[in-house]
């Protein structure tokens, strides 16, 4: 099966950084939480966050340079 393309603009993928930083905030006062109440984080919990990491590199690269005023193919 191919994959679907979907064109986003230099703002769209601004937002959708911002929308995961909150993520990764969420993910700290969880981490911070569960450690406070002697609780174990879910054991995909790693993986998950990893996921956001790596999500966030990429985008971030997208909209490291100069605004290209030009829609960026996603994959």
């Amino acid at each position: 099966m191919m994959p679907k393309l979907v064109q986003l603009t230099d703002n769209e993928i601004k937002m959708l950084v911002v929308a995961i930083r909150q993520v990764q905030h969420t993910f700290t006062v969880a981490e911070a939480q569960s450690a406070a109440a002697g609780e174990r984080l879910a054991e995909d919990y790693d993986n998950v966050r990893e996921a956001y990491e790596g999500l966030h590199r990429k985008l971030s690269a997208l909209i490291g340079g100069a605004e290209s005023r030009t829609p960026h193919i996603v994959k």
